[in-house]
Order: C-alpha cells, then sequence, then structure tokens
C-alpha cells in the first residue's frame, strides 16, 4: 500500500517560506570556495536557499539562490487576507494530483 504524504497546512507553508527567506548564503560559499575538508560537517550544512550549485571543468562556479523578494512578495500576499486564498485553491490543486 502507497504510503500517503500529508500536505503541509498554510501556517506550515507561511513558516517555511519565512525560514527560506531569512536563509544563510554561507555554507553555500563554503561548498563553492573550499575544499572538502575545509568544509566541517557537509551534512549539517544550511543549504536550503541554494536551487542551483554548478562547477565547471575550467573551474567556475556558478550558485543560484531562492528569490528573496519574490519569497518575500508572496509571503506577504499569503499573511494578507486575499493571500489565504490562494494557499487555499494551492492546497487544493496539491491534494488534487497527488491524491
Amino acid at each position: 500500500m502507497a504510503k500517503t504524504t500529508r500536505l503541509p497546512d498554510r501556517e506550515q507553508i507561511i513558516r517555511r517560506m519565512w525560514r527560506l527567506a531569512n536563509a544563510e548564503a554561507g555554507d553555500a560559499v563554503r561548498l563553492a570556495c573550499f575544499p572538502a575538508e575545509e568544509w566541517r560537517g557537509a551534512e549539517g550544512m544550511d543549504l536550503d536557499a541554494l536551487t542551483e550549485f554548478k562547477r565547471g571543468s575550467n573551474g567556475v562556479v556558478e550558485l543560484k539562490f531562492v528569490d528573496r523578494g519574490r519569497l518575500l512578495e508572496r509571503l506577504l500576499d499569503t499573511v494578507d487576507h486575499s493571500g489565504e486564498v490562494q494557499v487555499d485553491r494551492f492546497l487544493q490543486a496539491m491534494e488534487e494530483q497527488g491524491g
């Protein structure tokens, strides 16, 4: 029997958005710029805001992070009463797709 994953509620989504909007980039920079022996516990690194990591054969490193401005804008919409309807629609659509 397939395990059903419960969708997060509105408050959990808002908390997660807030954490992402305030996530630090230091561990991602450490990952990109320093050799592995200087990472100090890669398992414990905070890489939540990192969306893409590329290291080219020529040594060029490219890091992409969540768009904090857009995330904060969406968070503001979400905590506003009009945003409540949007979150409800989003959760309903997710339930229909996964359910």
